[in-house]
């Protein structure tokens, strides 16, 4: 049984359509990519399916239930989102990754300890745990987003939506992100990621949607998915076929 599924979703922006007649299944313990050039629609999908955006057609269900019958705060104990552009306040990094606990308790009421707990598990697992009591706004665009990480892995959801999770981070925090990501998928997690770097879906997704100009236009594993032939047919532009010489998956270079 599918975690999330949706079945024949389309949004437009006033004449603009955006998605088109998309129907796609997220499962327990898998991580999935989700590519294709600027404008293909890949932000829209994820704002859909975390119900940022309501679909003009179609239906999504989380847990075979549909979407739009969830209250927020069961919503945001279910999904947690790494949003395209995140909002940052004069805040102490804690302070922002503990508003990942905020699902769980009452307003005005003081994190538990067991929210502390869960709160330094997450800054540690993405690498924020020496510069919890410095300010978020005062952190670099890279540091802020492995806070933003934190943050949604403080929430403790079944299913994780991150729009470029990787974005302002050097080549050491884009494959410890990566592998953190893919571990929460191996422990049972939905994981779903919009990626632009396609080593990096290649070589840590399980399973990869590729869009384009609001379509499905192709899904799979990695070597079903990567063929010169789709890189041509999406991205106008042509590559050599080759393979990593340790895992065998397909290696997209210029």
């Amino acid at each position: 049984m599918a975690k999330m599924r949706l079945q024949g979703v389309s949004f437009a922006y006033g004449t603009q359509p955006a998605l088109k007649e998309v129907s796609l299944d997220l499962h327990p313990g898998v991580f999935y990519g989700i590519v294709g050039p600027n404008g293909a629609g890949k932000s829209t999908l994820l704002k859909v399916l975390n119900r940022f955006l309501i679909p003009q057609k179609g239906s999504v269900f989380l847990n075979e239930r549909d979407l739009g019958t969830y209250s927020l705060k069961e919503l945001a104990r279910e999904i947690g989102v790494i949003p395209q552009r995140s909002q940052y306040f004069p805040s102490t990094v804690e302070e922002v990754v503990l508003l990942g606990r905020a699902p769980y308790s009452y307003r005005f009421q003081r994190p538990s300890g067991r929210d502390m707990e869960i709160a330094k598990r997450a800054m540690e697992a993405a690498g924020v745990l020496s510069f919890a009591s410095h300010l978020v706004n005062e952190l670099s665009g890279g540091e802020r987003q492995r806070v933003t990480l934190a943050r949604v892995l403080a929430q403790d959801t079944e299913v994780l939506l991150l729009d470029e999770p990787t974005a302002h981070l050097d080549l050491e925090h884009r494959i410890r992100t990566a592998r953190l990501v893919q571990k929460k998928a191996r422990e049972g997690v939905s994981c779903a990621a919009v990626l632009h770097d396609l080593n990096l879906v290649s070589n840590y997704c399980d399973y990869i949607y590729v869009l384009s100009r609001g379509e499905l236009v192709a899904e799979g594993n990695p070597e079903e998915v990567f063929t010169p032939d789709l890189i041509q047919k999406v991205y106008n532009v042509s590559v050599p076929t080759l393979k990593h010489p340790q895992t065998g998956r397909p290696l997209i270079i210029l």
